[in-house]
């Protein structure tokens, strides 16, 4: 991913640009729904033709789409910050952490697929270069507070190895607040 791709374009081209992205894949979806196991070589490879398009497409827009879900995580950073910095610091129980930030990464994860879509909402968002990349960070983080349980039994990490990998994740957080 490469920040100044997304700030080379007007913010208008890139929202005009995921807009036509996302109207072709529904095409595409449409047709290979409808019409995806047609005897008719040319409607096949009409499809075949169209998906390559959004594939190549997808990767045009990636980079914006990566900076509109970073937007809606950097909004909350202060909150993920200060909950990892309780729970690395024995403050919170991997529990208490858990109920603190699972639905919070959840909701967030869900607003920002809204926004991707949402194209008269992006035109007035102002994006942070400084946040690019920020939610990975969150998001890598989703599967082990899902699979967190204080019951031994019924959970996929201990509460040490939760707070390992929370610990890893603060210090890449803090990188974005150092510069």
């Amino acid at each position: 991913m490469n920040i100044l791709k997304v700030f080379e374009k007007s913010r208008k081209e890139s929202i005009e640009l995921l807009e036509f992205f996302y109207c072709l894949a529904e095409v595409v979806n449409y047709l290979q729904s409808k019409y995806g196991k047609s005897n008719n070589i040319l409607i096949v490879n009409f499809i075949k033709f169209l998906g390559w398009c959004c594939s190549c497409l997808s990767s045009q827009v990636e980079d914006y789409a990566q900076s509109l879900t970073d937007y809606i995580f950097w909004q909350s950073r202060e909150f993920y910050l200060e909950s990892m910095r309780k729970f690395v610091s024995g403050e919170l129980s991997g529990s208490e952490f858990v109920d603190r930030v699972l639905y919070p990464i959840l909701s967030d994860k869900k607003e920002a697929q809204s926004l991707e879509e949402d194209f008269h909402r992006q035109v007035t968002i102002e994006l942070d270069s400084k946040s690019f990349g920020f939610s990975k960070i969150l998001l890598n983080l989703q599967l082990p507070v899902e699979g967190f349980d204080e019951d031994p039994e019924e959970s996929f990490f201990t509460e040490e190895e939760l707070r390992e990998g929370v610990q890893l994740a603060l210090l890449d957080m803090e990188n974005y607040f150092k510069n």
